[in-house]
């Protein structure tokens, strides 16, 4: 028969699971693990499995999206409005379509501010498009987008982006939105979302604002940074200025507001997490099996991978990943062990897979 990968991403979890599951026993007949397409189904049901293992655990907790968000939103206005920033005039609002002259874009959501009101006659707040929607995630992306929407109460005539993104990640994402679904959720959303290997460049501009927000969070904290909100967006991409020229400590900013959840999440998201080391299937699959010792024979044996197929890949893997070093055919000396320790320990992989753009959205499964 043929599935649709996309056809396991319904509404419910218990439909999520259920889909999983499906997809993962066809996944698991006998394959000969020889190339990319083979190394990549291996892989993405190990991870497939790790995703129903969590979500069944969650079953009576995770909540519908569209429910999910307009039970967070009141408690994610409470919790700006802790910092000064009043956002209970912008409710989510959740459509089948954005409004003319918006109706073509595929964002998940957005915040229209006082000149799109004024212009096109649409009212404030957080627009979402219902396809979109998805649990923890829109409820994070809720807390992020309104915070836009007190900028653009100020001098909307100025375009965003920039700074202001990242700011809206730390006080908006991390801060209000670890109160409201975790930081651990958070988190995951941060490194998947914006750490990904071959992610649109608009999201690594993301990754890079949210690094000049934690500077300021740093030096002023929470309530600094919504001060510079409140202030509007000529004010914060003057800050931005600042940054990059090295004069940051000098703004007229408050000092104060430190919160330990919000802190993890950016060391961790902007400093600790090591995002470099990114394989493709197959050279995952072997750094998998990789040991200080083994022979290139040794290694493929373990992986269940044909010597001919595996020995030039560790060879070549042995010059380039920095990760171990060959002598002649054995791994004399490995780092692989302790990445793989550090991964299992946190739950965050520092060896990465990147599927191939070609493998089959279709896949003819018995």
């Amino acid at each position: 028969m043929q599935r649709l990968l996309r056809d396991i991403v319904p509404t419910s979890t218990d439909q999520v699971v259920t889909g999983i599951q499906l997809v993962t026993a066809e996944l698991r007949g006998e394959v000969e693990l020889v190339d990319e397409t083979s190394a990549a189904w291996c892989l993405l049901a190990e991870d497939m499995d790790k995703i129903a293992a969590v979500l069944d655990g969650q079953r009576s907790e995770l909540a519908p999206a569209q429910a999910g968000i307009e039970a967070a939103a009141p408690a994610i206005a409470e919790q700006l409005g802790q910092i000064g920033l009043d956002v209970e005039s912008a409710p989510p609002k959740i459509v089948d379509r954005f409004p003319v002259p918006f109706d073509s874009f595929e964002w998940s959501a957005f915040a229209p501010d006082a000149e799109d009101e004024e212009r096109f006659g649409i009212a404030r707040g957080v627009w979402f498009r219902q396809d979109r929607l998805r649990p923890l995630y829109s409820e994070a992306l809720y807390a992020h987008e309104v915070v836009h929407t007190v900028t653009g109460t100020v001098d909307p005539h100025i375009y965003a982006m920039g700074l202001e993104e990242g700011i809206a990640e730390v006080i908006g994402t991390c801060y209000a939105g670890s109160a409201v679904i975790g930081a651990d959720a958070v988190l995951n959303i941060l490194l998947h979302g914006r750490h990904g290997a071959d992610r649109p460049r608009v999201w690594a501009a993301y990754r890079e604002h949210t690094r000049q927000a934690f500077l300021l969070y740093r030096e002023f904290g929470l309530l600094g940074l919504a001060e510079l909100v409140r202030r509007g967006r000529a004010a914060i991409h003057a800050a931005e200025a600042t940054i990059q020229a090295g004069g940051y400590r000098e703004l007229d900013l408050p000092r104060d507001g430190f919160d330990d959840d919000t802190t993890r999440v950016l060391e961790i998201f902007t400093c600790g997490f090591m995002p470099a080391h990114v394989f493709t299937p197959f050279e995952c699959h072997l750094l998998r099996h990789v040991r200080q010792g083994s022979t290139f024979d040794e290694v493929c044996r373990t992986a269940q991978v044909p010597p001919p197929a595996g020995n030039p890949v560790l060879r070549r893997l042995g010059a380039e990943s920095a990760l171990f070093v060959a002598d002649d055919d054995r791994i004399a000396y490995s780092n692989v062990e302790r990445y793989l320790r550090i991964g299992q320990q946190t739950g965050r992989p520092v060896l990465r897979y990147l599927p191939p753009a070609d493998l089959p959205s279709t896949w003819a499964l018995g």
